[in-house]
């Protein structure tokens, strides 16, 4: 089989995990297997260098970004690839330029366009372990771009479909997708199961175990995920179709934190929806009040960022800078009575709705920041228990 494995940073971080990493991958590739491995960054590293552009520059952003964020992945890479070699076996490792990862040209959030699989798949036939930087493409003029934060979770899906792999496994610090994040809530269950479109919904809301991007990539393709520890090597939670899943209708809760709503009076919708493009502004929740009066909820620092610029215009504005979201996810969510039933709850234990969205697949809760824990709590309580 051609098995691609991605290992996030802390995985990865210090010699004595990338020799723990070099051996799992030596194994796996002992019992026939072609391996194909996608690295992050040593953990930290991105943040250091993000700490160290600010440091030059206050508002960081663009080609120069990337091209100092690329470095770490090539870090990883190379010592990986000199771990494997440690132990006997042939590893070549390849960045992003070297492949033709193409890209859009969108810096630090590009979007991945195309892959040759030769080169991969010629060293594969050669017996070599293939290590890969994630994150990152080339834009058409050869800048090196980026994926955004979790991009190479992306990466691995977008490789594995480029040649035909059989099976991807992303290996984090967590043993699986779970109920609620076991940060905040003891007693969460792991989830052997979960399909594509609920781990898009729950990533998307604010579970941060994969990239939302990748998952619908994998949805696409129709390409299985397991998500797994590389501290324990244990089975854990398989992303694919749902017909396979097991029969419930909750599947996870998840949380967004430092949220705003700005709430603004604007001449007219398409003219706003152009001012929040322009600005790179991304939107959780747009709704339109009465009249000229629009409603965004945004992360705290979009938010205020996008007050500062219109205050300047003199447009009427109202700022709540103190709310989150916490969401239930199941298929089918939306034709029952759970929504309605959450709110109740909510408002029993006197935790007051801000607003409330849903669609087919979540119901989303917007509530006070200091109440996010609290209602998790509750929540998974109800549900799970």
């Amino acid at each position: 089989m051609i098995v691609v494995q991605k290992f996030g940073g802390t995985s990865l971080k210090g010699s004595e995990r990338l020799r723990e990493v070099a051996k799992w991958v030596v194994k796996n590739k002992n019992e026939g297997n072609k391996m194909v491995i996608i690295v992050s960054a040593p953990g930290g590293m991105t943040d250091s260098l993000i700490s160290k552009a600010k440091e030059i520059n206050t508002n960081p952003k663009g080609r120069e970004l990337d091209m100092l964020l690329s470095v770490g992945e090539q870090i990883s890479a190379a010592l990986l690839a000199m771990g494997i070699e440690e132990l006997g076996e042939k590893a070549i490792s390849f960045n992003a330029s070297q492949l033709e990862i193409k890209t859009s040209g969108e810096h630090n959030n590009a979007k991945i366009l195309d892959i040759s699989s030769e080169k991969i798949l010629k060293n594969l036939d050669d017996d070599y372990v293939v290590i890969v930087t994630g994150f990152q493409g080339i834009d058409s003029e050869g800048n090196i771009t980026t994926l955004g934060r979790g991009g190479s979770d992306t990466s691995a899906v977008a490789i594995g479909a480029a040649i035909n792999a059989d099976k991807i496994e992303i290996y984090t610090d967590v043993n699986g997708v779970y109920t609620s994040d076991p940060r905040i809530i003891n007693d969460a269950k792991k989830i052997k199961n979960i399909s594509f479109d609920e781990m898009i919904e729950m990533a998307d809301k604010g579970s941060k175990v994969l990239h939302c991007r990748s998952v619908e990539l994998a949805s696409k393709y129709e390409i299985p995920i397991h998500l797994r520890s590389a501290f324990t090597w244990e089975e854990g939670t398989w992303i694919k179709k749902e017909e396979t899943m097991e029969n419930s209708v909750v599947r996870g809760i998840s949380n967004l934190n430092n949220l705003a709503n700005l709430k603004i009076n604007f001449k007219n919708m398409d003219e706003l929806v152009d001012r929040l493009e322009e600005n790179n502004i991304h939107v959780k929740l747009f709704q339109q009040l009465e009249g000229s009066k629009f409603s965004i909820l945004t992360e705290k620092e979009d938010a205020l960022r996008f007050y500062k610029i219109l205050d300047k215009e003199g447009y009427s504005l109202e700022l709540n800078d103190d709310l989150g979201m916490i969401s239930v996810v199941g298929l089918g969510i939306a034709s029952n009575n759970i929504p309605r039933k959450l709110a109740r709850i909510l408002n029993s234990n006197e935790i007051n709705i801000d607003s409330i969205t849903s669609n087919q697949t979540s119901v989303s809760y917007v509530i006070s920041q200091n109440k996010i824990k609290n209602a998790n709590a509750i929540f998974h309580r109800e549900l799970f228990e």
